[in-house]
């Protein structure tokens, strides 16, 4: 690689330092730049910093302005400082000096090759019991190294204890020393590792190299220290090229989607538990190891690499949010151009920004969100857009230094546009905030416009490579590209509090996609009359019987585009084709594809839901789609006769108990319950599964059927019976217990 495994900012002594690993090593280096930010305002009563000037464009309006520069001896000493005046003052301290100094972690290169471990372990689940804890011992633990030969350490059947065999596991680990962990879910299988060797007194300092005691918390959510933790699960919930194409983004069902060969058969819990010693438990648990290769191998590639292309510590580009991958690709174009954020969108655009909302009201109007039809329709359509924000800011000229929100008017639903000899007009109607704004764009090129064409253009190129090739390369620079266009860049104009956030792109930019997707409606419903069933922020699904011709659907969907926008929009749209669906409400259907059924949204996939809710989703959902008779689902389930496992809901502590301020939250009075009655010590990330009681809420271990909240149950059914349109024959919910 060329850039170091990992970087952390630490204070040492009053003074900010950058702890760095690579090659195996550890070195705290002086961080070359101090904490800062700017105000436009040289008497801020600061007294702890040091101050310069600076001349540099401001964002807000790209005037040349005086601005302060106050830098500061540590972060909590900026922290202390920052106000409504000061700018820029919300960067990640390693992110804010490899925006500075764009070379800064390449002098620490981690040039020998990475030591991986790939790592799965089992766990007892004892019997009644809806998941086990951190109370409950592992039974078998698996991993591999660059070699890829699985290792395995187990329980025998009779075998009570596991700490010999995580004793053993450590010794392997200490062996490895290795530099990337490569999990599936960072949230189980560490956490119960480090959890199981405190219970049986093994000291978890011995995991990391330098003797620190691993951290769960914090920007990393898990640190090792001189390693680096890789969870798979991450790359593949944020692959959007899955949705639609997989019921879920659990580790068996993406890999089985990338190929991987199924040798294993599944086993529940249950059959987990009960298979403690035996060579299936064993062979399941290695299953899991050689899954989890098949996903690192399409995911790592462009981990590295963006690790590489930014100049940023492997660590960082492991984490990377949508934001600071904002603040690194627009960083590096202020830096060169001498721009400075003058604010945020929240202080620039209060009429946006700081309005009062509505509970789950969006600060702005998004992407055209809306279902025309419910029910069950055969065979389903869906015309799939291709990085539309993306191509609308380049292809619209959208940039700081090219648009301004003029102002706003009287809200009419009207977009409109207006071409002058310097600039286009802009009307964007907006439902949310009730007005139309005015946005004027110039023609002079705009450095983020340029930005992102740039970005989009590469990708094209690359990913044109990558289907004549094969070669994986071309797929990691089109991607990098992609994910360069759409979060570096795009994706961080509408936050709030981003700094180089830009809501007057935003706006226009979901305005403008709104008439596209419209247009994309009103084509379809013209070729097609009455098939548009739900249309969503990246595509329209729509059903129509008989041919549809898809090359038709695209040839008049960019005839139409250019001539409503007298602009040649490479907006791309793909065709895919489902055997059936079933739309209960809008971003909430279910999809089948062959064999695969897929479920989408909230109300249907939520993981909160209990046992019994999910299976009683998954068994109407079949029904529906094949022409069952739903009858007897519903009287079996009306009878409420289940395990009271199938009655469990869970919650996580987020945070230590002292720091709730609702004492009646479900997950502050759970641990309360667990700490009183069962002695379990309140512990960040500890699951607490409870069911509603009469009452109240209690705890699993401490429930019994009689205490269960039938009534509570029995909505909670009413509601998935709704969700399918499907009328109760029990007439009433006294019927149902």
């Amino acid at each position: 690689m060329k850039v170091p495994l990992s970087v952390h900012a630490v204070e040492q002594r009053g003074k900010e330092k950058l702890d760095i690993w690579f090659n195996g090593r550890n070195y705290t280096v002086d961080a070359p730049i101090k904490p800062y930010f700017y105000s436009l305002r040289g008497n801020l009563p600061i007294n702890n910093a040091k101050k310069e000037k600076v001349t540099a464009i401001a964002l807000s309006d790209f005037k040349q302005k005086t601005f302060y520069k106050y830098s500061f001896r540590t972060r909590k000493a900026l922290v202390h400082s920052k106000s409504e005046f000061t700018y820029e003052d919300n960067i990640p301290f390693v992110i804010r000096n490899r925006i500075d100094n764009p070379k800064v972690f390449r002098k620490y290169a981690n040039t020998e090759p990475l030591k991986f471990l790939y790592l799965d372990v089992e766990q007892y689940c004892p019997p009644g019991k809806p998941f086990p804890d951190y109370g409950d011992i592992l039974t078998a633990i698996s991993w591999a190294t660059n070699d890829r030969i699985i290792h395995t350490v187990r329980l025998k059947k009779d075998t009570m204890s596991d700490k010999k065999m995580l004793e053993l596991f450590l010794e392997k680990w200490q062996e490895i020393n290795p530099d990337v962990i490569v999990v599936y879910n960072k949230g189980y299988d560490l956490p119960t590792i480090f959890n199981r060797c405190t219970r049986n007194k093994i000291n978890i300092r011995k995991f990391s190299r330098s003797g620190k005691k691993p951290y769960v918390g914090g920007r990393d959510e898990i640190n090792i220290d001189g390693c680096v933790i890789y969870d798979v699960y991450e790359s593949a919930k944020a692959d959007q090229s899955l949705t639609g194409k997989v019921p879920n983004r659990k580790l068996k069902t993406v890999s089985n989607y990338f190929g991987f060969n199924e040798t294993v058969a599944p086993l529940t819990p249950k059959e987990m538990s009960e298979l403690k010693g035996d060579i299936r438990l064993v062979e399941y648990n290695r299953d899991d190891v050689r899954r989890l290769f098949t996903v690192f191998d399409i995911y790592w590639t462009n981990i590295e690499f963006n690790a590489n292309d930014l100049g940023i510590p492997l660590n960082e580009a492991i984490q990377m949010k949508t934001s600071d991958l904002g603040l690194i690709t627009l960083g590096d174009e202020h830096r060169r151009l001498g721009i400075i954020s003058d604010g945020t969108n929240y202080q620039r655009y209060p009429e946006i920004f700081q309005r009062e909302k509505k509970t789950g009201e969006k600060n702005y109007q998004g992407a055209l969100v809306d279902i025309f039809q419910t029910g069950l329709f055969e065979p389903v359509y869906k015309a799939d857009y291709s990085s539309m924000y993306p191509t609308i800011m380049a292809t619209f000229n959208l940039s700081p230094d090219t648009t301004a929100l003029l102002q706003y008017r009287a809200y009419t639903g009207q977009f409109a546009m207006e071409e002058r000899d310097e600039c286009y007009i802009y009307n964007i109607p907006d439902a949310t905030i009730n007005k139309d704004m005015i946005i004027r764009v110039s023609k002079e090129p705009g450095f983020s416009s340029s930005l992102v064409a740039k970005y989009l253009d590469e990708r094209s190129g690359y990913k044109k490579k990558w289907k004549e090739t094969g070669r994986v390369k071309y797929r990691a620079l089109s991607d990098n590209r992609k994910l360069k266009a759409n979060g570096g860049v795009y994706g961080n104009m509408g936050y709030s509090k981003h700094p180089y956030g830009f809501a007057p792109i935003a706006v226009a930019t979901t305005g403008i996609g709104r008439e596209c997707g419209q247009l994309l409606i009103d084509i379809l419903e013209e070729l097609y009359p009455g098939s548009v069933i739900e249309v969503d922020t990246d595509g329209v699904y729509f059903s129509a019987e008989g041919e549809v011709d898809k090359s038709e659907i695209i040839n008049v969907f960019e005839k139409r585009l250019f001539e409503k926008f007298n602009k040649e929009l490479d907006l791309a749209i793909d065709i895919d084709e489902y055997d059936k669906g079933y739309f209960y409400k809008s971003k909430n259907y279910i999809l089948q594809k062959g064999e695969k059924t897929i479920f989408h949204g909230v109300a249907l996939t939520s993981s909160s839901h209990t046992i019994m809710k999910k299976e009683f989703i998954k068994e109407l959902a079949d029904a529906k789609l094949n022409g069952k008779d739903t009858t007897p689902i519903i009287e079996k389930y009306h009878k409420l006769d289940f395990p009271l496992v199938w009655f469990a809901m869970n919650v996580k502590l987020g945070m230590p108990l002292s720091k709730y301020a609702n004492k009646t939250s479900v997950g502050y009075r759970m641990a309360v319950q667990a700490r009183e009655k069962i002695g379990i010590k309140p512990e960040v990330g500890t699951q607490y599964f409870y069911i509603k009681s009469r009452g109240g809420y209690k705890l699993y271990d401490l429930a019994t059927k009689d205490d269960i909240d039938y009534d509570y149950y029995t909505n909670e059914l009413e509601k998935v019976l709704e969700m399918f349109s499907i009328d109760n024959p029990a007439s009433t919910l006294d019927a149902w217990i």
